[in-house]
């Protein structure tokens, strides 16, 4: 069968993911109809068909349609000088299109199955937020404030991450957990 002759049904086909999808879909020829989520995991049920998710984190990148996601109006915010800051959590990056790619791969690939985490990196929220201020200097960032400053205030001088994972990688060779 062609792919001209197969019809994809992306949920979400206007969103920002989905639009990246339906484009992609559609350069590779495939014919492509949108629908609500709801109703694909009521078809599913109905059935008896086999639903492989996507599980992307974070979703930046160009966006297609007019409005903006959740990941990108973060970034937006933190663009324009928002000095709420998410201080204490863990992202998970990834671009539009890989996501959408991803979808296509788990599509074509029929041992595809279950759920599959898309993220390109895993990183901590202040160090998103100093990327971004690396790239783009021109933009006022607000930096997140620093959990451990009361300690540093009073004199503690932390051993840089590089130091505590040579430290840590050493001493399990010394006590011979690895070799």
């Amino acid at each position: 069968m062609s792919k001209e002759a197969e019809v994809v049904c992306v949920t979400g086909g206007s969103g920002c993911i989905g639009s990246w999808l339906v484009s992609l879909l559609l350069e590779r020829r495939y014919t492509v109809h949108a629908t609500v989520k709801n109703l694909t995991w009521e078809f599913a049920k109905e059935k008896g068909l086999d639903v492989v998710v996507v599980n992307p984190g974070t979703v930046m990148g160009p966006v297609i349609p007019p409005t903006l996601n959740a990941s990108m109006l973060m970034l937006l915010r933190l663009l324009q000088g928002c000095t709420d800051t998410y201080e204490n959590f863990f992202m998970g990056s990834v671009h539009f299109k890989d996501v959408a790619l991803a979808h296509i791969l788990v599509y074509e690939n029929p041992s595809a199955c279950g759920r599959h985490l898309c993220v390109e990196a895993i990183s901590h929220y202040g160090d998103f937020v100093a990327k971004v201020a690396e790239l783009y200097p021109e933009y006022d960032i607000p930096r997140t404030k620093d959990g451990a400053k009361k300690l540093m205030d009073l004199g503690l001088q932390f051993i840089p991450m590089d130091q505590i994972i040579k430290d840590s990688v050493e001493s399990l060779k010394a006590k011979g957990f690895i070799s």
